[in-house]
């Protein structure tokens, strides 16, 4: 009976000491792992995103998951399920909409951080928003097409993104803000286009042109894609170089047209900064780490920790700095833009 009493109690030390021993180990072993939905690859600026993103992420000790939605809610939400399913300890959110706060709720009643990224969830609360100020994007691009027109201003179209984008939304919000004060603007045509659709936007300004006889002085675009969509139009009209036109990433076409000077500006968001920022977060919220924000937002009637990314206006005058100092690597050759 001894010798079975002893046996036993060896046996008993030797399993807890086997159980001690790999939970340590997964301890030890055991990263962080972000899970990031993002809304489409057809942004060009998002490949940078991720491997910006990667390599932070690498720095840090953490492991990170892509996965892209192609503008499709329905494909977003069952991705979004699926990271879950692979253990994602915090969620970075590029959403397709920002009407998915079913989505945001699903994944935070889990227990899972969600940040939303180059985007909000209107009505939402979220761990963290990083995001540009998308209505001083408007109020610049607005105010240089003024500038531009000089004092007597002019006829100008409002070439928007897409109408489910709280990015589209809140650079119209400071596209009105601008109008309001200088009542010398005449906006002749005012679209959203669906999924930042270049076709569309071609269109809205081939009807704007012919609506008004070609007399329009500034195309005004929410974005690079939907700036280089209209492009043929106004060439058509012979009005490239002549109308004052911009758009927003400084995407590498837009690069050489503005160095062409058929495109006035384009908005740079400093990606680098904030997606370096953004996972340094995201590591702190996983671990349980307090975050501090750079501001509080009111959206959606909801206060957000906000995470706010830099923009600056490139035009030709400073395109060769953004070149040399600010373009992150491999995002376009001197050939590319100067050729």
């Amino acid at each position: 009976m001894r010798k079975f009493v002893i046996f036993a109690l060896i046996v008993c030390m030797t399993v807890s000491g086997l159980f001690a021993t790999g939970a340590a180990e997964t301890a030890d072993d055991g990263k962080i792992l972000i899970g990031v939905s993002l809304a489409s690859q057809a942004q060009y600026r998002f490949k940078f995103d991720q491997a910006i993103m990667e390599e932070k992420a690498k720095e840090l000790g953490a492991e990170i998951i892509f996965q892209y939605a192609d503008y499709n809610a329905t494909k977003q939400a069952n991705q979004v399920e699926n990271l879950i399913s692979q253990g994602i300890d915090v969620l970075i959110l590029n959403v397709v909409s920002g009407n998915m706060v079913n989505l945001v709720n699903n994944v935070r009643n889990q227990g899972i951080p969600v940040i939303t990224f180059d985007n909000t969830v209107e009505g939402a609360y979220v761990d963290l928003n990083v995001d540009r100020d998308n209505v001083k994007v408007g109020r610049l691009q607005l105010e240089a097409a003024i500038d531009y027109m000089g004092p007597e201003g002019g006829n100008v179209v409002l070439v928007k993104g897409d109408p489910g984008s709280a990015v589209a939304q809140r650079i119209s919000q400071g596209y009105m803000q601008v109008a309001a004060e200088h009542p010398e603007v005449n906006i002749v045509a005012d679209q959203f286009h669906e999924a930042w659709s270049p076709d569309k936007a071609l269109k809205t300004v081939e009807n704007a042109l012919s609506a008004n006889h070609d007399d329009i002085q500034a195309f005004v675009c929410s974005a690079d894609s939907v700036a280089m969509g209209i492009v043929p139009a106004l060439r058509a009209a012979k009005l490239d170089g002549k109308s004052f036109l911009c758009g927003m990433d400084v995407e590498v076409s837009a690069a050489k047209l503005i160095n062409e000077g058929v495109m006035n500006m384009s908005i740079w968001t400093d990606i680098v900064s904030g997606d370096q920022r953004m996972i340094e977060q995201a590591v702190k919220l996983a671990q349980g780490e307090e975050i501090v924000p750079d501001e509080i937002q009111n959206i959606g009637g909801i206060d957000v920790p906000v995470l706010l990314v830099d923009v600056i206006p490139v035009t030709k005058d400073n395109l060769r700095q953004w070149f040399d100092e600010i373009m992150p690597k491999g995002w376009a050759t001197e050939e590319d833009i100067f050729g």
